[in-house]
């Protein structure tokens, strides 16, 4: 019987979006649909949950069903969770947790149907999505690329609070479970089907046949659920005490290391799983509510709902009328930048040329691409073809060939004005479009500058990736004076299409997040030259909540690259300190960081490395070493500056850019929101006054790079 004899053409119907829609079939089975087909994204809104109780009281009344397929309202279309907008209605915790425990107790009526009831899960099904399916007797997935499964809750700094915690730990026992909560996880179909969280994948358009099957198959043996059990490792470190101490053990050791340890969501969802095996369901249940309720009122939840939205605001920007797709492009520049990024075009669907005068070059960037599309291989992210088709799209030659189709035009090459301009002119001269865009990956040069060397400079953009670009999620889209906005547009689009949140910035030196972070990375080289280890300073802005202390950073960077960014920040700020000396005397002794064996570490990053012997003879003085608190306020509280400074300038139009910018640019401490939230937190009264002491205290060794900004003053006094 085929899909279609299950339920009528919906598209046909009147179905209003947000309400769930009961479809009886003449054989006994019905349907649920969720949603209507017209919906974009399917989430569970307190609309759809009052009319999914609804739903369900019909079920209950039929006495003629024999079962009920639940699913989406269309292709690619499940449940991705709860509508995140309901979080900022919530006011207390108590709130949260009745609303949670009715949640959970309207899922489980799915379990108390007499009848089977069977997903048929096509496309995002996540946080309360999953939770919902958890309460089916038996689900399906359709291997359609959509398809994403998992609790993704801890993210958002909750933990999943419809019973997923209970369920999915009772169903996979606790090293699958907790292995997907407290990262967050999602899988594949075919992922979800060896986990255990589906019982069988299918294809797109088998979906709704293999769920009836599934239904006839339980009907045929008198059974309304699969029987499940949890066998050998799974069982022992779940069921027995010495098993679920280890688990725990174990589990606790990694969530009190590194930004983790900030984060109060995993720690809870631990406790929480492992309550599935030692307490009643109604008093894991009710823990689990509890649990949501408090942590939905935190500021960490609060932190991260606010990141949320901005990284849906960022996906907007790309969708502006005038933005172009970009279906070709060109990639000058070999290197480590220009590799990734033609390498990440090509697993995203853009034909790329990638050129370079560097054979080896070359090579390596088309090995660089198969290791990451092998990496995807082994997790069954990809299918074989997908992967031959990515690798297909990457054209690496020395040749820049026809460049009459090419939609962007994105250089990578050396930090050299020069070169650039004449890269531009070449690419023109050689039959570029005249629509295309042309493209900058530049991390300090003036796109103006550049501009004035180019025929239609409002086409010229920046778009500025970090390393490396297959990780990093933020790109800088840099809007010089003649950048048009349908140029900015589509940087945005094409950011957003790599899976890249755009954060868009006027032209000045540095931009956004390397004007920022230069303050922090020249105060740290100033602590450490006056007498400070690494690891001191490290340590103090590991506890802070950053993903890498500032000497790590550096080496990982480049000590080149952080003498070449000085260079052009002391040329276009000649009023400021001189940069420190510790970058020129690093790339001098050939102490250049990882890329050279080793900077201020060794290789490994956790032994000392060349660079100290270097270090050693800079440092002006020993003695007490300077006190973690003072430590942050150096690096910390120069960087909020330099962030309001830009923001009164108008290089950024907003403190969203400035959180968003930050955290996705630097991994600047997500749990407090940004950097432009922790300093409303911290007070900026308090900063503003603590930099002018500071810069009273340092006057005689440049206490002008703590001088408090007109902006961050101005609204200090309005705060």
């Amino acid at each position: 019987m085929s899909a279609s004899t299950i339920t009528p053409d919906i598209g046909e119907q009147a179905h209003e979006e947000g309400v769930v829609k009961l479809y009886p079939g003449e054989d006994g089975i019905a349907v649920l649909r969720l949603g209507a087909p017209t919906e974009k994204m399917l989430t569970l809104t307190e609309e759809r949950m009052l009319s999914l109780e609804g739903a369900i009281k019909d079920l209950r009344s039929d006495r003629d069903l024999r079962g009920v397929i639940v699913t989406g309202p269309g292709p690619g279309m499940f449940a991705a969770g709860a509508d995140i907008k309901m979080f900022t209605k919530i006011e207390s915790a108590g709130q949260a947790q009745t609303g949670a425990t009715h949640g959970r107790t309207l899922f489980g009526m799915f379990e108390e149907l007499a009848i089977p009831v069977v997903g048929a899960i096509e496309g995002p099904c996540l946080g309360g999505g999953l939770e919902l399916a958890l309460c089916f007797d038996t689900r399906v997935a359709s291997d359609h690329k959509s398809t994403k499964i998992g609790l993704p809750e801890v993210k958002l700094g909750i933990i999943p609070g419809f019973g997923g915690t209970q369920r999915l730990s009772r169903l996979l026992g606790l090293p699958k479970a907790l292995d997907l909560i407290l990262m967050g996880k999602d899988l594949n179909a075919v992922r979800a089907l060896r986990t255990g969280v589906v019982d069988r994948v299918v294809a797109p358009e088998r979906l709704l046949d293999a769920a009836r099957q599934e239904i006839e198959k339980l009907a045929a043996k008198g059974h309304k659920r699969r029987p499940r059990k949890l066998k050998g490792g799974a069982f022992w470190l779940s069921r027995t005490p010495v098993g679920r101490w280890m688990v725990n053990r174990t589990a606790s050791k990694q969530l009190a290391k590194g930004q983790a340890r900030f984060f109060p969501a995993p720690r809870r969802a631990l406790e929480l799983c492992l309550d599935a095996f030692r307490l009643s369901p109604s008093d894991g249940f009710a823990n689990e509510a509890r649990a949501l309720g408090e942590l939905m009122v935190s500021p960490v939840c609060k932190a991260l709902v606010h990141l949320f939205f901005l990284t849906e605001k960022a996906k907007g920007l790309g969708k502006a009328e005038q933005a172009r797709a970009v279906q070709r492009a060109s990639v000058i520049g070999g290197g480590a930048m220009g590799a990734g990024i033609a390498g990440l075009m090509a697993s995203r669907g853009i034909r790329v040329r990638l050129s370079d005068l560097d054979q080896g070059a070359l090579a390596r960037a088309k090995a660089r691409l198969q290791k990451s599309l092998d990496k995807r291989l082994k997790r069954r992210r990809m299918k074989r073809h997908e992967a031959v088709a990515a690798q297909d799209r990457l054209a690496a030659s020395t040749d820049w060939g026809h460049l009459a189709t090419t939609d962007l035009f994105l250089e990578a090459i050396v930090e050299n004005m020069g070169v650039k301009n004449k890269l531009f002119a070449t690419a023109i001269e050689r039959g570029l479009r005249e629509d295309a865009i042309l493209a900058t990956n530049t991390s300090s040069l003036s796109v103006d500058e550049m501009a004035v060397a180019v025929p239609n400079p409002e086409r010229l953009v920046g778009i500025h990736f970090f390393n490396p670009p297959e990780k990093m999620p933020l790109v800088e889209v840099i809007r010089g004076s003649s950048t048009s906005d349908a140029a900015v547009a589509t940087a945005c689009k094409f950011a957003t299409a790599l899976g890249k949140f755009p954060v868009v910035v006027k032209d000045s030196p540095g931009f956004l997040v390397n004007r920022c972070l230069g303050a922090y990375m020249n105060e740290a080289m100033v602590l450490m030259m006056g007498g400070d280890e690494p690891e001191h300073v490290d340590k103090a802005l590991l506890n802070f909540g950053m993903p890498m202390g500032p000497a790590r950073l550096l080496d990982q960077v480049g000590w080149d690259i952080a003498a070449n960014v000085g260079e052009v920040m002391a040329k276009a700020f000649p009023q400021a300190p001189p940069p420190p000396t510790l970058p020129a005397a690093m790339v001098e002794a050939g102490t250049l960081g990882q890329k050279s064996g080793g900077g201020l570490y060794d290789k490994t990053g956790k032994k000392p490395g060349p660079g100290r012997a270097v270090l050693k003879r800079l440092q002006t003085a020993s003695g007490e070493p300077t006190p973690a608190e003072e430590i942050v306020a150096r690096l910390i509280y120069p960087m909020a500056n330099e962030a309001y400074r830009l923001l009164g300038d108008g290089i950024v139009e907003s403190e969203d850019d400035i959180d968003l910018g930050m955290v996705f640019g630097t991994g600047f401490a997500p749990f407090t929101g940004g950097l432009a939230s922790w300093a409303r937190n911290e007070g900026l009264a308090k900063i503003r006054d603590k930099l002018a002491l500071l810069a009273e205290q340092q006057a005689q060794s440049g206490g002008i790079r703590f001088e408090p900004c007109e902006e961050l003053s101005r609204r200090a006094d309005a705060s």
